[in-house]
């Protein structure tokens, strides 16, 4: 059994949601307020809590893990080793507020004055995530009530161009990392062994939401009152459209504030925003800037043309369901074109 019994890092927030749903708006944003770190990307949270979830890892050995995992994660962040110099990604310094900030940290001695610095300024550590408040529970029972999870949720139907473009590459791209299973390892880790490989690329991703959707809110409807409290859920559309309410909402989560920089951050994610269409997005994922010309009702229609070419009529039905639930749980600035036009 392995134990770690120091502690560094007192505060973390995930920022998590399904492929596609638009965390990577959110995370800058978070970035801007007072003690919130630049968003940083591990995927070893995910593989232990996946691995965990499925007992092929002790609980005992992965929360010892975990902390020791956040404890390197805050260390590094506060002497930016590790920093992302890449100008194109999400995650790199130039995409994130006061990027400066972690270019003056690399000359930074990493002796006992940070962890003293650690101690005395609080930094809340901000990791961005894939999937994983479907397997959490290991998060909540390592970090108790140090750890907050905002989840970025979304329409289903925006979300399958993303997961089109994107989940056929698990197990087969060399650059994907995904946890995968099944004799070859081109099974998702959360989809079934049973019928997956036989099913169409949009069944794939339409069954593979339903899954998804219902490992989070099996996962929440289980959390006691005060573990709920620690988890906020952010429909995209709503977050676009009307970003003031949410920032106080994260802000009270996190027990922080806003900063002068925040409203120059939503400028840049193109927030508050016409058309919950207009932002920015992934070419690799299907993402056209020339869309956004189009009005919301003709974006909507054309998303739905795509998915009845590719759908069967079963997984369109259940596409229906899963957008009637999305509807009918979150509310939103004004009327949605999905409220109008049927998913059908």
């Amino acid at each position: 059994m392995f134990v770690r019994k120091n502690k560094l890092c007192n505060q973390i927030v995930f920022v998590d949601g399904m492929w596609g749903a638009g965390k990577s708006i959110l995370a800058p944003v978070l970035g801007s307020f007072k003690r919130v770190e630049k968003q940083i990307i591990n995927h070893n949270f995910e593989y232990v809590c996946t691995l965990e979830n499925y007992d092929k890892i002790s609980n005992t050995d992965a929360k010892s893990l975990i902390q020791v995992m956040a404890d390197v994660s805050i260390f590094n962040s506060m002497i930016s080793r590790e920093v992302n110099l890449r100008p194109s990604d999400d995650s790199g310094f130039l995409n994130n507020p006061n990027g400066w900030r972690y270019l003056k940290r690399l000359f930074k001695v990493g002796d006992a004055t940070i962890l003293e610095k650690i101690k005395n300024d609080k930094p809340i550590l901000q990791i961005m995530s894939h999937n994983i408040f479907q397997v959490s529970n290991l998060l909540f029972d390592s970090f108790d009530s140090s750890i907050k999870m905002i989840v970025m949720v979304r329409h289903p139907v925006y979300m399958t161009e993303h997961w089109f473009n994107y989940i056929d590459r698990v197990g087969i791209d060399l650059r994907e990392f995904t946890l995968a299973k099944g004799e070859k390892g081109d099974i998702p880790w959360f989809a079934s062994e049973d019928n997956y490989l036989s099913l169409n690329t949009m069944d794939r991703v339409i069954y593979g939401m339903k899954v998804l959707t219902s490992m989070q809110n099996k996962i929440f409807t289980a959390m006691t009152g005060n573990r709920k409290k620690q988890v906020l859920f952010i429909p995209f559309e709503s977050f676009v459209l009307d970003p003031k309410e949410w920032i106080e909402k994260t802000t009270k989560l996190l027990k922080t504030e806003e900063t002068h920089v925040t409203n120059k951050v939503l400028k840049k994610q193109r927030c508050p925003r016409d058309n919950i269409h207009a932002g920015k997005g992934h070419l690799n994922y299907g993402f056209d800037k020339n869309l956004a010309q189009l009005s919301e009702d003709e974006d909507y229609m054309r998303r739905l043309e795509f998915i009845n070419e590719k759908a069967t009529p079963e997984a369109i039905k259940v596409l229906k369901n899963l957008s009637a639930k999305y509807n009918s749980g979150y509310s939103f600035p004004r009327k949605m074109p999905w409220e109008t036009i049927p998913c059908v």
